[in-house]
């Protein structure tokens, strides 16, 4: 099964895929919602690494809500729900067979404000993972030391 925008990416890297998406996703959540808030544009960021199985895994991180909209679950849930079916349009999967994909992961986590500023809040970045990160458990990601791209 191919999203419907695998066909224009086929034959991006993974990096560069990452990129495309990253890049794709914020003007089309920029030209369909108005800014939540105009001191804090939204923004996204790609996190790039290899799994354990030795896949490939894109994970997104967006910036711009404030704390107390991310607080309402029903809110939060349909953001994220939104941004995960952007980027499941870039990928294909084998239904058969779980593990062929294109890229794995496609995790969309919604910075808290503190998280915001801790990561400088930089719309557009790619970032890395190094090798031996991969073997670490998601929840740790988010806070390791990266090789920026």
């Amino acid at each position: 099964m191919y999203g419907a925008r695998w066909a224009r990416t086929a034959e991006l890297g993974t990096k560069a895929l990452a990129r495309r998406i990253v890049l794709d996703v914020e003007h089309k959540y920029g030209m369909t919602h108005a800014p939540l808030d105009p001191d804090r544009p939204f923004g996204i960021a790609a996190w790039v690494y290899r799994s354990r199985l030795g896949r490939e895994c894109i994970d997104f991180e967006v910036y711009g809500m404030t704390d107390s909209l991310l607080r309402d679950p029903q809110w939060s849930g349909q953001l994220r729900a939104d941004l995960g079916h952007l980027v499941a349009q870039y990928n294909w999967a084998n239904r058969e067979r779980p593990q062929d994909e294109r890229f794995g992961g496609g995790a969309v986590y919604l910075c808290t404000e503190a998280e915001e500023r801790a990561r400088d809040g930089r719309s557009g970045h790619v970032r890395v993972y190094r090798r031996w990160l991969g073997w670490l458990g998601r929840r740790f990601r988010p806070y390791l030391p990266v090789a920026c791209d």
